[in-house]
């Protein structure tokens, strides 16, 4: 067995293990500990790899850390780099535009959508993929409904609303090109509610 037996732990040392997995918030240093306490009992390397969906020298060093520091060794530092300066900005701008109607900025939705506020940032300057406006949001615990273009209860008795929605759904794409029409925006909702 060798290399893939498991380990010794005092009971005092199993105790701040299981301690240490109660108060954590972070599952990567939660996954250390419990692959340690698993090896205490006697799994497999290639086994607890397999099961926490890591390789077998991630399980060796989480073993490896916890030997030489302790539980100390095990958490996780924070990420090191340059700080971010765009989002700085970009959080600011979102308070204030999430409060504003999406309406007054001449999109037809009633809500904010992820790219609608990108895209007005980008009009200002920032440019942020939605994808990393979600996580702006979700930094500054926004949650925004996903809205759904659909009409509730039978056909017979929604089929205008069903009907005004096929016609924004066509029509929707030619909004968000550069005005080549010559329409505006308020003559093309007077146009589908009309019909």
């Amino acid at each position: 067995m060798g290399r893939y037996a498991g380990i010794s732990l005092s009971r005092t040392q199993q105790k701040q293990l299981r301690e240490f997995m109660k108060s954590t918030k972070n599952k990567i240093e939660f996954r250390a500990a419990q692959g340690i306490l698993l090896r205490t009992e006697g799994k497999s390397v290639k086994k607890l790899a397999h099961h926490f969906g890591v390789t077998v020298k991630q399980v060796f060093v989480w073993t490896r850390k916890f030997r030489s520091g302790g539980i100390d060794a095990l958490r996780v530092k924070k990420q090191t780099g340059r700080p971010s300066t765009k989002a700085k900005f970009a959080k600011q701008r979102i308070e204030k535009l999430i409060d504003k109607d999406p309406q007054l900025f001449g999109y037809l939705k009633g809500r904010w959508v992820l790219r609608d506020i990108a895209h007005e940032l980008k009009k200002e300057g920032i440019s942020f993929h939605y994808s990393s406006v979600h996580r702006i949001l979700h930094e500054l615990d926004i949650k925004l409904k996903s809205p759904k273009l659909r009409a509730l209860g039978s056909i017979k008795k929604n089929y205008r609303k069903r009907a005004e929605i096929r016609r924004y759904k066509r029509i929707a794409p030619a909004l968000f090109k550069k005005n080549s029409s010559g329409i505006s925006r308020r003559k093309v909702d007077r146009i589908i509610t009309k019909s």
